[in-house]
């Protein structure tokens, strides 16, 4: 039997009013190079493996659901010990942000 919750009541409003806030360091193998484009595309480079990709805002909705899913259980980022302290954009470290960015580029957090 699944139990869920609600975590994110509007995830892409959500997403508008933090994700520009969200930075980067020389840790982040993944990182956008345009500004978050939330009607259109972001750009996002890997830096490892010097490829490109522009992504949606699906693709941002789908990578913070896998995000949801896997932090505490099999990602362990930030600190986070459950889903629902993603809510609070504060808790968004750097570890967090990288992770969150592979999840959108890749699907998967490959580096880290």
């Amino acid at each position: 039997m699944k139990i869920s919750i609600t975590i994110f009541e509007d995830a892409e409003a959500w997403l508008i009013e933090n994700l520009p806030d969200m930075c980067s360091d020389n840790i982040c193998g993944v990182i956008p190079i345009t500004g978050f484009d939330p009607y259109g595309l972001t750009t996002y480079k890997d830096f490892e493996e010097g490829s490109i990709k522009k992504c949606t805002m699906q693709d941002h909705i789908k990578a913070l659901q896998l995000l949801c899913d896997q932090v505490g259980q099999t990602l362990f980022v930030g600190g986070i010990k459950n889903s629902k302290e993603l809510t609070d954009a504060g808790n968004w470290d750097i570890e967090v942000v990288d992770a969150y960015w592979q999840l959108v580029y890749y699907g998967k957090v490959i580096y880290g």
